[in-house]
């Protein structure tokens, strides 16, 4: 039997695009993919519908079979510990998560602790050759000093007031954690920077984070200065470079930034010409021509009568405390350097003005609102 790639994560958008990048590379065999289902029957379904959803073929989901999946929960995997599988894995690829920006309770269980299970699980297993780690480009916290770039640093914040979100410190909590428990773990981290939509498929599979720049072009207003400059990657290019890193039989670095880089980061400006470009819509051209103001986190609460005039299906107030949100990470300016994954022979990014198109029109009939529930759950 061939080594096995075992992959979290794969009913979520990057683990899934992941799984339908693997399959369409001829891989679909090699999978064991981890999902969480009390009942096999419902855990099916919700894998091979975010598969479709992700653009996966009927014929492509029918190189998938039970085999392929290992039914269990990461907080429970000692139910699953004596499965004849585990022994065929030679790579891990830990794409699962809850990736939200609200108080979640159950962030450092499933972020944090089951990271560590999933460790416990596989790391003296006699063929595992690699861990790759999915964790975030925006783990560096917020003291980080944004001139010169954010390095492919091992080093990163663990005090809660160094992160503007509870998320991101949970996934700089399990990289720590992992280094320490199990130090023998072939481990390899992958750091995406910002992942908005699909290059083909756009925002349909998730309309994470693209809501804020169309909020923002409603508004006309920004937190950010417009020659200020953005990481984004999209989900699919994402997916190819973490196959890329958990294939290659050997890797030059520990850590990675899955970014755009300097070359693929772009501004606010050349983002939002290229939304405005994008949009049929009155409102679209008129933001193009009358552009953004500049203002503080602190007078986003002033905007409540602008947002229900242009954004009425939206709780202004609710709104408001996202925008103030997105509006410290947008004033951050982070360009994450990626030149680890450059030595490794992988394409660079396509940049958000490339397939923002795409972005648009697979967004142009869901409301604001509900765009928000992917990054608030």
């Amino acid at each position: 039997m061939d080594d096995l790639i075992m992959v979290t994560g794969a009913t979520g958008f990057l683990g899934g695009a992941l799984v339908v990048e693997a399959i369409r590379r001829g891989m679909a065999s090699r999978l064991l993919l981890l999902v969480r289902a009390d009942d096999p029957r419902l855990g099916w379904a919700r894998l091979s519908g975010n598969l479709r959803l992700l653009g996966a073929s009927d014929a492509e989901l029918a190189q998938l079979g039970w085999q392929q999946v290992l039914f269990a929960d990461l907080n429970a995997l000692t139910q699953v510990a004596d499965d004849g599988r585990l022994a065929q894995v030679a790579v891990v690829i830990h794409c699962a998560a809850l990736a939200t920006f609200s108080e979640h309770p159950g962030l450092e269980k499933i972020n944090v602790d089951g990271t560590l299970e999933l460790a416990a699980l596989v790391h003296d297993r006699p063929r595992l050759r690699r861990f790759l780690y999915v964790g975030t480009a925006m783990a560096c916290g917020r003291r980080a000093d944004p001139q010169h770039g954010i390095a492919e640093s091992m080093a990163l914040p663990l005090a809660p007031e160094s992160h503007l979100v509870p998320y991101t410190r949970s996934k700089a909590l399990a990289e720590s954690m992992l280094r320490k428990r199990f130090p023998s773990l072939p481990l390899v981290v992958a750091r995406p920077s910002i992942i908005v939509g699909h290059t083909v498929l756009g925002c349909a599979p998730s309309q994470s984070i693209f809501w804020v720049f169309q909020v923002w072009q409603s508004l006309r207003v920004l937190t950010a200065k417009l020659d200020d400059r953005i990481d984004v990657v999209p989900v699919d290019w994402c997916a190819a470079a973490l196959l890329h890193l958990a294939l290659k039989p050997a890797l030059a670095h520990a850590v990675y930034h899955l970014s755009g880089g300097e070359s693929g980061s772009r501004s606010f400006r050349q983002i939002g010409r290229a939304l405005a470009a994008a949009d049929i819509s009155d409102e679209g051209r008129q933001a193009a021509e009358i552009g953004y103001e500049y203002i503080s986190v602190d007078e986003i609460r002033l905007l409540v009568p602008c947002i229900r005039s242009r954004i009425p299906d939206c709780n202004p107030r609710l709104l408001v405390r996202a925008l103030a949100l997105y509006g410290e990470f947008a004033r951050l300016a982070y360009v994450f350097h990626n030149q680890h994954l450059q030595e490794e022979g992988m394409s660079p990014a396509p940049p958000l003005t490339d397939y923002i198109g795409a972005c648009v029109s697979s967004t142009r009939h869901i409301s604001i609102s509900s765009q928000m529930k992917w990054d608030f759950k």
